[in-house]
């Protein structure tokens, strides 16, 4: 558990985890230069170990506590969430009677000191939730951040043979998944209700830290989507979406050396345009399995209206394209 100043909210963080049923746990807790005293008003308890971070930054701290950890499985923790009484140990369970997945992750729930959380973060919320088994995690990963960070329990082996965690411009934790991703490990959720309460409010890292920016994440999508269609043997693509998510996009994989040869939309105002002087595909707004089989592939998804990705995505498998060979979701 890496912490910076998380004030009240890290007590009852603390204590959800000490709470946990079932398991033998020790909590690491790194004091990332902290300069408020919430860390000194925690309880006694010889299973929370307090250290200082050697440097700056929640990468280090992570790192550093890694290399304190002395057991063979290791949990996330954020310091200010709230773990459920059976968090680690359905967790552990589920990796045990999963020999083939990794990393688990955990349904969570949002929620806020006052008021709704908003209809972005709900929706959020549900997407997260609804991808539990392996595979529609894995096809799912280019799209979003498919385990929130504090939910992530692995063996310590797995994070070490991944080099723990990079420090780069985008989240750390997503960085992370990709790379796992590519090396051909597995994720996984149990199913049944959420196992962490995630808050949400406006000083949350993901709304303060410029690493959670919108360019950020298309940043190292595109670094990471490049490697894995090299690793299939491709070094060109279509997009899917002339708009600016598509154009990020672009943009990302010319500079990791993937070409787009064409982009994809359905807007008929595009018609004999190019963007980024690239050729504009049109097709219709419920197209033909023949207009659908006429792209280029693989192609990359990468449409962020509500709605449309899920049209999309059954339009190319009805089509009979197979998700992550002829297309990829990544928006």
């Amino acid at each position: 558990m890496p912490v910076h100043n998380a004030g009240a909210y890290l007590r009852p963080a603390v204590q959800s985890i000490l709470a946990q049923q079932d398991v033998l746990l020790e909590l690491i807790l790194i004091d990332d230069n902290s300069t408020d005293t919430a860390i000194q008003s925690l309880p006694n308890d010889e299973r929370l170990k307090i250290i200082q971070s050697p440097g700056r930054g929640i990468v280090t701290a992570l790192n550093f506590g890694l290399e304190q950890a002395r057991h063979p499985f290791i949990a996330r923790m954020d310091g200010d969430d709230i773990a459920m009484p059976l968090r680690l140990s359905r967790q552990l369970t589920y990796l045990l009677d999963h020999p083939t997945v990794d990393i688990v992750g955990a349904k969570i729930e949002l929620f806020k000191d006052s008021g709704a959380v908003d209809r972005g973060y709900a929706l959020y919320q549900d997407w997260i939730n609804a991808l539990c088994d392996p595979l529609s995690i894995a096809n799912n990963l280019f799209v979003e951040s498919p385990i929130p960070h504090p939910t992530a329990f692995m063996r310590r082996s797995v994070l070490q043979n991944l080099g723990g965690y990079n420090n780069t411009d985008w989240p750390e934790d997503y960085d992370l998944w990709c790379r796992a991703h590519l090396a051909g490990l597995r994720f996984g959720k149990p199913d049944g209700d959420a196992l962490l309460h995630w808050r949400d409010y406006d000083q949350r890292t993901s709304r303060t830290d410029q690493r959670y920016a919108k360019q950020q994440f298309i940043d190292c999508k595109a670094h990471y989507l490049s490697r894995y269609l090299k690793l299939q043997g491709h070094h060109q693509c279509s997009v899917w979406g002339a708009g600016p998510t598509g154009l990020k996009l672009h943009d990302g994989l010319l500079q990791n050396n993937v070409h787009v040869v064409q982009f994809v939309d359905i807007n008929p105002k595009l018609k004999n345009r190019t963007k980024r002087q690239k050729p504009i595909y049109i097709i219709g707004t419920t197209p033909s399995e023949s207009e659908l089989r006429a792209i280029s592939t693989p192609c990359l998804i990468a449409v962020s209206a509500r709605g449309a990705r899920q049209r999309i995505y059954t339009a190319l498998n009805q089509a009979g394209l197979t998700e992550m060979q002829d297309f990829i979701l990544a928006a």
